[in-house]
């Protein structure tokens, strides 16, 4: 009889780890704040994303965790299962042929970063002939409106810069008169670095306006988490409280 009361133990406690581990997510980013905040190689320590992530996650009963990694590196991660998908982020065909995506969760948009004393009165951000003169500063490697980047280029070259916060200081010197930025990073930088006074964010999407999802990992089994995080996100965005950490990514 005791014999067997062990056996039983020992059952329930593998059943138990069994049952821990099939409700665990890891899910990657990279290190881009207000989204995702920590160190390259390193589980987040904050962000507007993370906590979302972590409010679902108490919700479906199944622990969470980001790990931060340069992004490409992140995709590939979810690609070949090392990491069971990515932190909301645009669905594309190509990346819909590794991950399974999530209802929207939050609108995202590129726009325009711009020093104020270059733009006086009244601008049209959507007319782009009419601002080619100026110069435009972008982050290195990334790709925002080909159409746009080919009129500002038929009168300057576009300026690269490694990160938002150094084409910012290149405003400052006056080297570009503005930048593309995703529009909650740009409010969220331009607050943080205290120069409201003097840089602008403008509220007009450049290209078109798109909402990010969740995306989980086919390799890693995580996309049969779909329907469940749906469940959660549905009640949320009734409840308003999508909208709400949306205006905390721009604090």
């Amino acid at each position: 009889m005791a014999y067997k009361c062990v056996l039983l133990s020992v059952f329930m406690l593998i059943a138990g780890f069994a049952h821990a581990e099939s409700r665990k997510l890891t899910l990657c980013y990279d290190k881009y704040p207000p989204y995702a905040i920590g160190e390259f190689g390193e589980a987040a320590s904050g962000g507007i994303k993370v906590k979302l992530l972590q409010d679902i996650g108490k919700q479906l009963d199944i622990l969470v965790a980001v790990k931060i990694l340069p992004w490409k590196r992140c995709l590939s991660a979810a690609k070949d299962g090392l990491v069971d998908g990515i932190l909301p982020l645009y669905k594309t065909p190509e990346r819909e042929q590794f991950m399974a995506f999530s209802l929207p969760v939050m609108r995202q948009y590129n726009c325009f970063l711009y020093k104020k004393s270059a733009f006086r009165g009244r601008v049209d951000w959507t007319d782009y002939q009419a601002l080619k003169d100026h110069h435009l500063g972008m982050e290195i490697g990334s790709v925002v409106d080909k159409e746009m980047e080919a009129i500002f280029e038929s009168a300057h070259p576009i300026e690269r810069a490694a990160d938002s916060i150094t084409l910012m200081k290149m405003m400052d010197s006056g080297r570009i008169d503005l930048a593309t930025i995703d529009s909650n990073v740009g409010k969220y930088l331009v607050n943080q670095q205290g120069v409201a006074d003097t840089i602008g964010v403008s509220d007009v999407p450049i290209g078109k306006l798109s909402y990010a999802a969740f995306g989980f990992s086919k390799a890693s089994g995580a996309d049969k988490w779909v329907a469940e995080f749906n469940k959660v996100i549905e009640r949320m965005r009734k409840a308003g409280l999508l909208e709400r950490i949306e205006t905390q990514a721009q604090k």
